[in-house]
């Protein structure tokens, strides 16, 4: 019976002294589908990193990372505003600014990125179809780093085309934009035209925000390339009008090699940006799972 006592004296001790767990997250039986494969391309894109979605009091649906930060997954805003769908043009769709400035993760994964050569439909989206630029900034900050020194340290030199750049290693960001460096390389003593486009080329990691606005640049975690900043960005182009054929006109090799390691492009948005490319594998994944080339992991 001593033996019996001091045995749980030191397993209570023991559970003492441990740091506290992480809550038990919602089965994913129990979640809505749409919840269901966010949060498994979530787990893929970023192994290690998602615990799981659990209710808050309030009953909202939030991300649990394995840290025990907790992030809004659906706060309940409008149901059509984070329906899955390839064009935000549902009248009864939430204000975009606030999708923008405040998103939840369900809006931030909603619609659904057009992978694939531009076609009519990608070259002349819905206004509003900006698909990954409504982001959840505590999401970045925690997978990559909360400031540049922070972010700084997790990256590595990438060798692309004549340069050598700073980009994170984390969740293998650095070796994917190395792989499609590998593809394009090959493909330029056949196409010279490619140039113009990768020349001069762009930044990767700077601290900064988006212009006009409060929030942080993909830039500032290491995880974005701007090609030929020469290139249109909606900001300050003066003849929109012609977006739709440079669009077309953007070489489909290129776009193709990003776009197979995990990189999306600004040229799909509504907010057009046709020299940015920004690892985004979560949405990626979550595009071929709908387009049927992948089943759900």
């Amino acid at each position: 019976m001593r033996q019996l006592i001091l045995g749980c004296l030191m397993a209570l001790l023991l559970l003492a002294a441990l740091p506290q767990a992480v809550p038990c997250a919602q089965p994913t039986a129990d979640l809505p589908a749409h919840a269901a494969l966010d949060l498994a391309v979530l787990r893929a894109a970023y192994p290690g990193a998602v615990q799981g979605l659990e209710r808050n009091p309030a009953g909202q649906l939030e991300l649990v990372l394995t840290t025990g930060q907790r992030l809004m997954y659906d706060d309940g805003r409008t149901e059509s505003a984070t329906a899955d769908s390839r064009h935000a043009d549902d009248p009864h769709a939430n204000d975009a600014k606030k999708d923008l400035t405040a998103p939840d993760l369900r809006t931030m994964m909603a619609q659904a990125y057009p992978l694939g050569p531009v076609d009519e439909a990608s070259a002349n989206p819905k206004p509003g179809f900006d698909p990954g630029r409504a982001r959840v900034q505590g999401l970045f900050t925690a997978l990559y780093g909360a400031t540049e020194a922070q972010v700084r340290k997790n990256c590595t030199p990438v060798h692309f085309d004549t340069h050598t750049l700073p980009f994170s290693t984390r969740f293998g960001a650095a070796q994917a934009l190395e792989r499609v460096w590998r593809r394009i390389e090959p493909l330029l003593p056949q196409h010279p035209e490619f140039l113009p486009v990768l020349r001069p080329l762009g930044e990767t990691l700077a601290w900064r925000v988006i212009a006009g606005t409060q929030r942080l640049s993909m830039h500032s975690f290491g995880i974005a390339l701007d090609v030929n900043p020469d290139l249109p960005y909606w900001r300050w182009e003066k003849h929109p009008e012609t977006i739709p054929a440079r669009c077309r006109a953007f070489p489909p090799e290129l776009l193709a090699a990003f776009e197979a390691e995990g990189f999306i492009w600004g040229g799909k948005w509504a907010s057009f940006d046709l020299m940015h490319f920004e690892y985004r594998p979560e949405l990626v994944l979550k595009a071929r799972i709908l387009a049927g080339e992948l089943p759900q992991p």
